[in-house]
């Protein structure tokens, strides 16, 4: 991050020299051997020092030539910053508050929009991009180019996008992602694990998603819980890295098992049977998940963890006891069922919530 908003010209020293010296210009010019008009040049810094100019000035000031030299490629790195910054600057309307303070907060940059092209600046920088239309287009590749899902390009109205691509890059830099990297994904291995993922999620407890992790990455898919920008308006993403990689990604919110859980097995059916490389957003607001992937997915959940019977076992139980005694039974845990049973309106809901398990603070 730069420090100041202005550049000094090499020139301004050289004119501060003959001020100290008490020479002129044209007494400057016939030591070094130029014109009047060529130092005139250099202290208004309308002309760079050459190497040779340098070499010169090293011989007639106290100033060595390799300070001269730095002077100037500081001065000509200065100017382009600032020239770069005020160009940025007309982006800074286009980052969400809630992004910048998400950037902040997390330690990434100290700035605000008082000073508009450091934060431009600093949020290219976050995101690895070196201009705002580079950033633009890789975003507009992944939400309209060959990987894209057709769910998305109607929804994304509804979630910022510096917002959303500021809260996907701060799951790329955790160490899980990093170690996903290394894995090849495998949609037969990750099929046949599912008894085995759902034994284990049928198990609440502090080390569940750790081992869910561990589990999904023997398949090759890489499992985050990160948390998201203020008022971030979804729980989750099923994303693909380069199409090839594939990615769950959670906000933590609503740390209930039963939610975790049912997101967990939602966001597997993505994986499992819709289209390699598409991207899956899962908002907050029922009304907005209703596209055909999400419907597909919601059915693949349900049915791996409840089955054919569904929650007919579970008809009529309105308490505790009763509901963890046939959950066990079923093979899922009562706060699983407890969340269905609330979501398909069979159970109020209020009734029940003590099975819950708060998994929060459990995954990193």
């Amino acid at each position: 991050m730069s420090t100041t908003n202005y550049a000094v010209a090499p020139g301004a020293y050289l004119e501060e020299w003959l001020e100290d010296e008490g020479l002129s210009q044209g007494q400057a010019a016939a030591m070094l051997g130029y014109s009047r008009k060529q130092v005139n040049e250099i202290v208004n810094g309308r002309a760079p020092i050459t190497p040779d100019a340098a070499t010169r000035l090293g011989r007639v000031t106290p100033i060595p030539a390799e300070s001269w030299l730095l002077h100037e490629a500081k001065y000509r790195s200065d100017r382009a910053r600032i020239l770069d910054e005020e160009r940025l600057a007309e982006h800074a309307g286009e980052i969400h508050a809630n992004a910048a303070a998400y950037l902040r907060e997390i330690g990434f940059t100290q700035a605000t929009k008082r000073s508009p092209g450091n934060l431009v600046s600093d949020f290219l920088a976050f995101h690895r991009f070196g201009t705002w239309e580079a950033y633009q287009e890789s975003h507009e590749v992944e939400t309209t180019g060959e990987w894209a899902l057709a769910a998305l390009k109607e929804s994304k109205s509804l979630v910022d996008q510096t917002l959303l691509t500021t809260w996907l890059r701060a799951g790329e830099m955790t160490e899980a992602f990093e170690l996903g990297q290394t894995c090849t994904y495998d949609s037969e291995k990750l099929e046949s694990m599912l008894p085995e993922l759902r034994e284990r999620a049928a198990r609440p407890d502090d080390t569940l998603l750790k081992d869910l992790n561990s589990m999904l990455l023997q398949a090759g898919v890489i499992y985050l819980m990160v948390k998201p920008p203020q008022r971030f308006p979804l729980y989750g993403v099923t994303r693909w890295i380069n199409g090839r990689i594939p990615v769950i990604q959670q906000t933590g919110r609503r740390c209930g098992d039963g939610f975790v859980i049912w997101t967990f097995f939602h966001e597997i059916g993505h994986l499992l049977h819709d289209p390699r490389g598409e991207l899956h957003l899962e908002f907050q607001k029922e009304s907005q998940r209703n596209s055909a992937a999400e419907k597909r997915a919601n059915a693949f959940a349900f049915e791996t963890l409840f089955g054919d019977e569904g929650l007919a076992p579970f008809k009529g139980l309105t308490y505790s006891s009763q509901i963890a005694r046939v959950a066990k039974q079923v093979g899922v845990s009562p706060g699983t069922a407890v969340h269905q049973l609330h979501r398909k309106r069979l159970l109020h809901y209020t009734y029940c919530n003590d099975l819950t398990v708060n998994l929060e603070g459990t995954f990193s």
